[in-house]
Parts: structure tokens; C-alpha cells; sequence
């Protein structure tokens, strides 16, 4: 046995052996061993590495029947980067994946893969069946993404490692069942018609049969036999088994999730105590995956909208996930402060709880969103997550006058990918510069407007250090224009002159905020600019400093007007509430009141009218009709840049001027 596993290890190692010639990647021991300590030599000048550093390294292993990561803390030598770790008790492959600066090297059509043994030689029961696990299609959806495409095998060939498996392990035959048929139904689904069956009756014969495996067996029943009826039979087989178990548990989350919303909660506590959450941390089922946090969340929204107080969340803390939390932020915090619902100082308490939760499951990898995480890639996911949040709770600190902690916060996930949006950028340079870090607020800033994704707070600043150097702003627009990437702004420009349109620009009259009306027909001879947006709406909302933007570049200009069209509202107080808007971000707008359906009587006659000419749906929405009357440029939803708002409105107003 020892001879046919170092063969084999050696026959799946030909080609990483190959590379270690070439020294990318290289294992010491070269047959490494479960539980023993195993060092790992990447050498990346070969790869998509090259020249990049710090090199990171994650190792994957298949162990006790599934996925588990592990960090790879790496050191450079003189030969690229080296790091060493015990490979976990029992695992049955190894797959290591390198990364720097966000490129990841997975070892292409070889992978960095190989088959651990014991401290006999002897090979662990399920690598074979692992080895095509990691890259069989049929099996890709539900292993962690640890190789490249290049590396797939065929169904075939993973039917020859399958039946590798059951050769020289037939105790394994239990636990690949359903991958194993799964694999069978692609590769030949005559085949699988027969052996399918045959190892359901298998596994139901076994005396210490588990919950797990009856499951398979329900789900081979539906997903691979297409047999619903006899799915639905193991089911109440196995409820009737394991009444606490699994099965048990996705039966009573879509009760709940079906359920009248003021039955939720009963049902909830109900819920809690048959099935407490430590029990359940690491299963996910596709029924949970649907209706879970769907259920737990609409639950909790019930229970808050009845006295519309913050402290109707405090029981439900301890139960909710990591996106239940951010959620929480989102929804009740956040846009409750947007909306006016909630006032600052009221929702700054709630604020820093919800914020404190999510940090710390930073440091708290268990559960099923974590499971396929190590644990320093799951800190940078819980971060990533974080950014709205923690950008939230200190624009909220920012209001209320706390600029030391909320530059605090926003510090916690600067280099997040999210922490590129254009809002993150402002907000962040603003924090530096009144916490007395003006070089590195104007840094942010530069880099903002040369990335057109400038707010108006960045580009005072940039403006600031302008006048600063030249004693007034005279030429400040040629010197903000010369600071943008001509790349981005070519590229953007090409995609605006490719998307030019010609649509007769549907009739309105519309009462304006201030009073008096404006007629479309009236407006020839002039460029007009409509923004279909809502106070209710988010995007739209945020899309404001960018189109105010463009309405100071051409407040001068009588032959360009700008109309803030209001459609949707719901709220009975609605002018009032929209001239407190723009009061409190000193808007400097020209909004219309989108008049009565006459279809349905609800308050968006003209916004109806565009969407049906133009085929849209949803706001903002924006368009510019040229001097004749005709509907030239459109433009759905809002990409996060107010400089590059501006910029597309201000290119489409230039061209249109052009055409006389």
C-alpha cells in the first residue's frame, strides 16, 4: 500500500515537480504528512507574482469530509518566500494559492496541490476522492474556488479517481456517496440511473447510519434521480429520527418564513429553543441559505416598526450574522437618518453598537459565512462588509461634531475595496484634514480628482491649496480638468458619444416647489436636463452633489436649465419635506412636482411618460433633451462619482451646444 500511494502522490506531483525545477513552488517534506509540520518554498518570478510583494499564502485542506483554510505566514529569502505550518490531523489534500496586491496565483493547469500520507506513508482515506472533488465541473459550485479553470478534469476522469477511492479505501464509500453519484449522473447518466439507487440502499442499511448521510440520500432522491416524492418521504423519515436535527430545523425556518408576520416572533422564540444557534453554526442548507436570514430579518423589522424604538433590537443582537448586523446599520440607522426619520444624537448609541458588533466578528471565525475562510481572509471579508457601515457611523460622529472618532473608523477599512467610492474618498480626506492631517488630506484628494471620483469636499480642497499657491481661483477649472486621467475621461467620453440617442421628449406641465410651472414646449431653443429622483430614493439622493455640480458650471448659462423632477412621493407632507431637504444640504436645485396619474392616481404622471418612451424603470433617472425637443442622452441608477456625474452631464451639454 505504501508503494502504490507514493506513486500515485508522485504520478499527481509530475508536473508541480516540473515547476519545482523551476522553483515556483516546492514542498518540504516532499510527501508531507498529516499532523507533521510542512514547509512550503514559492519562488513567484515565473508566475503572476512576479515583483510583487509581501506574498501572501492561504492552505487549503480536505479534512473530516470538507474544506478548511489556514493562513500561510511567508517570509522572503533569497529565493522568493517561504512559510511553514502543521498540516491539520487527518487531511487528505493539501492546495496551497499565493496572492499579493490582489492577483492571485493558483498554479494554473498544475495547481499546488498535492495528496498528504501518514507518519507511515500510508495515504489517508478520501485524496483520491478529493483530488477530483477540487476539479471535476460537477462538482465546482461547491468547492471552495482553489484552482484555475485550466486545472478542470473531465467527469470521466473523475469517475477514475472515484473509483481510485473505493479501491483502495472502501470505507470511504459513505462518505463520497452523493459527490461521487453527482460526478456519475454527468459523466453517464444511464449509469447512474442503476448505481445511484443501489448506494441509496447502501447508505440506508448502514446501522449507525447519520442524519448527514440520510440527507444525501434525500437530496440524491431529488437533485439527481429527479424523484421529489421520495425526497419528500426520507424527509419525514428523517424528521421522525432526529426531530432536533437538520431536516427538523429547514422544516420549521419556512413555517416561519410563510408565516403571518406577527406569528414570526412567537414562532422565532419557539425556533431558538428546539434549535439553538451554537448547535447550528457551521450548517448550511439550501433552504437556510434562502429563508433564514430573510425570516430572522423581516422578524426583527416587525417587532421595531411596532414602537419604532431602537431598543426593540437589543434581544435579537446575539442572534444575528454578520449581514443581518450591516443590514441593521443600513436600514435603521442610516437611511432612518437620511429620511429624517431618526435624529443623529438618537441614533448615534445604536450606531456604535451595531458598528462594535460587526468588528468584532473580525476576530470570531466560526459559522457558516466564515467556514471557507482562513482566518485572515475572513478578517478582510468581515472588513469589506464593514465599509458602509463604518463609513455610515462616522458620517453620523462627523455630524455630531466627534471628527477624532470617526477618522478612527474610517482608518479601520481604508483600503478596502469599497473604500473606493467617490463618498468614502471625500468623507475620508475631510476627517484627515480636521484632525490636523492636512498632507494627507489633500493626497486623498489629488488622487480622487485624478480618478474622477471627486465630491465637492475634495475638490475644495484641492481648490484651497489653488489659491493658496496663485493667489485667487482664476483658472482653477483648466487645472482641475488637467489633473484627470485623460484615459478614464477618453474612455468615458467614447462610451457617452456611443450611447447618443433620439426620442421625442414626452409633454409636461409641472408645478414647480417654489410655485409657478414650467412647460416642456416652452423650453425650445434651450438644453434641458431632467432628474427623475425621490426623497425616499438613496442612489438619487446621492447622486445630488454631482448634478449640482453641473447646475453651478452652467448657472450663467439661460440656455441650459436643470429640472429636479420629484415623482413617487408618498408622504403627505412631501414639498415640506423636500425643501428641508435641500435646505439642510444647501441644494441649490430647480425641483418640479410630478403631477397625478390619471391611470392610478399615484404622483408620477410625467416619470410614467419617459419610462414608457425610453423603456426604463426605476429612478434616478436622468436625461438631456436638445433645443429641439428631442430626448439625446439617458442615463439609469448612479455609479458613485459625483466629478464624473458632472463630467458625463457637462460632455452631453457640450456636444449638444456643438450641433447648433
Amino acid at each position: 500500500m505504501k508503494k502504490i500511494s507514493i506513486a500515485l502522490s508522485a504520478l499527481l506531483g509530475l508536473i508541480a515537480t516540473d515547476v519545482c525545477a523551476q522553483q515556483p513552488f516546492h514542498v518540504m517534506p516532499a510527501n508531507p504528512v498529516s499532523g507533521e509540520m510542512t514547509t512550503i518554498a514559492y519562488n513567484p518570478a515565473t508566475t503572476p507574482l512576479k515583483g510583487l510583494a509581501p506574498v501572501k499564502g492561504v492552505v487549503w485542506v480536505y479534512r473530516n469530509n470538507d474544506w478548511e483554510a489556514y493562513d500561510l505566514p511567508m517570509k522572503m529569502v533569497d529565493t522568493g518566500w517561504v512559510g511553514s505550518f502543521r498540516l491539520p490531523v487527518n487531511s487528505a489534500i493539501m492546495v496551497a494559492d499565493f496572492s499579493a496586491n490582489g492577483i492571485a496565483d493558483r498554479g494554473g493547469k498544475a495547481t499546488y496541490a498535492m495528496m498528504t500520507h501518514d507518519i507511515n506513508g500510508r495515504e489517508i482515506a478520501t485524496n483520491y476522492a478529493a483530488w477530483a472533488f477540487l476539479r471535476t465541473n460537477a462538482l465546482k459550485d461547491i468547492t471552495p474556488p482553489i484552482v484555475d479553470d485550466a486545472a478542470r478534469i473531465t467527469d470521466d476522469i473523475g469517475l477514475f479517481w472515484m473509483n481510485t477511492e473505493l479501491k483502495y479505501h472502501p470505507e470511504s464509500r459513505r462518505h463520497i456517496f452523493y459527490n461521487a453519484m453527482t460526478i456519475l449522473r454527468r459523466a453517464d447518466p444511464k449509469r447512474a440511473d442503476t448505481i445511484t439507487p443501489r448506494e441509496i440502499g447502501f447508505i440506508s442499511s448502514l446501522p449507525d447510519v447519520t442524519e448527514k448521510e440520510l440527507i444525501d440520500i434525500s437530496n440524491a432522491y431529488r437533485n439527481l434521480l429527479a424523484k421529489p416524492a421520495q425526497a419528500d418521504s426520507m424527509n419525514k423519515v428523517i424528521i421522525s429520527r432526529y426531530p432536533d436535527g437538520i431536516t427538523a430545523r429547514d422544516q420549521m425556518i419556512y413555517r416561519m418564513f410563510i408565516a403571518k408576520p406577527d406569528e414570526r416572533l412567537l414562532r422565532w422564540n419557539d425556533f431558538i429553543k428546539q434549535f439553538p444557534p451554537e448547535k447550528f453554526k457551521d450548517v448550511s442548507t439550501e433552504t437556510s441559505a434562502l429563508y433564514l436570514e430573510k425570516t430572522f430579518r423581516g422578524m426583527v423589522y416587525t417587532v421595531f416598526l411596532k414602537d419604532k424604538k431602537l431598543s426593540a433590537l437589543d434581544p435579537f443582537l446575539d442572534q444575528a450574522s454578520l449581514i443581518s448586523l450591516t443590514e441593521f446599520h443600513r436600514q435603521l440607522i442610516v437611511n432612518a437618518v437620511e429620511h429624517g426619520d431618526l435624529k443623529p444624537a438618537e441614533a448615534l448609541p445604536y450606531s456604535t453598537k451595531l458598528v462594535e458588533r460587526i468588528a468584532a466578528f473580525a476576530d470570531r471565525k466560526d459559522g457558516v459565512e466564515s467556514r471557507y475562510y482562513s482566518p485572515e481572509q475572513w478578517m478582510q471579508q468581515v472588513l469589506d462588509l464593514s465599509v458602509a457601515a463604518f463609513k455610515g457611523h462616522a458620517a453620523l460622529l462627523h455630524t455630531l461634531g466627534d471628527d477624532k472618532t470617526a477618522l478612527q473608523w474610517m482608518e479601520k477599512v481604508k483600503e478596502m475595496k469599497a473604500a473606493g467610492r467617490a463618498d468614502f474618498q471625500g468623507l475620508y480626506a475631510t476627517l484627515l484634514n480636521n484632525n490636523n492631517h492636512p498632507d494627507a488630506a489633500l493626497a486623498i484628494a489629488e488622487n480622487a480628482v485624478r480618478n474622477n471620483i471627486a465630491t465637492p469636499e475634495v475638490i475644495a480642497l484641492v481648490k484651497k491649496k489653488y489659491v493658496k499657491q496663485h493667489g485667487s481661483a482664476t483658472g482653477f477649472q483648466q487645472y482641475l480638468d488637467g489633473m484627470k486621467s485623460k484615459d478614464i475621461l477618453t474612455a468615458q467620453q467614447e462610451h457617452l458619444r456611443a450611447a447618443l440617442i433620439r426620442e421625442p421628449a414626452p409633454a409636461f406641465s409641472l408645478e414647480r416647489l417654489n410655485g409657478g410651472t414650467v412647460e416642456l414646449s416652452k423650453q425650445k431653443g434651450n438644453i434641458v436636463v431632467l432628474d427623475f429622483w425621490a426623497t425616499w430614493c438613496g442612489p438619487c439622493k446621492e447622486a445630488l452633489p454631482g448634478m449640482q455640480m453641473a447646475v453651478d458650471k452652467y448657472r450663467a448659462d439661460d440656455k441650459v436649465k436643470f429640472y429636479f423632477i420629484a415623482t413617487m412621493e408618498t408622504k403627505p407632507d412631501y414639498k415640506t419635506q423636500i425643501k428641508q431637504f435641500l435646505s439642510a444640504k444647501n441644494y441649490r436645485l430647480e425641483v418640479l412636482l410630478d403631477g397625478k396619474n390619471k391611470t392610478d392616481g399615484h404622483l408620477d404622471a410625467a416619470y410614467s411618460a419617459y419610462a414608457s418612451a425610453l423603456h426604463f424603470s426605476g429612478i434616478p433617472a436622468k436625461m438631456i433633451i436638445d433645443k429641439q425637443g428631442v430626448i439625446r442622452w439617458t442615463s439609469n441608477g448612479y455609479m458613485g462619482s459625483p466629478s464624473a456625474l458632472a463630467d458625463e452631464i457637462s460632455y452631453i451639454i457640450e456636444l449638444l451646444k456643438k450641433e447648433g
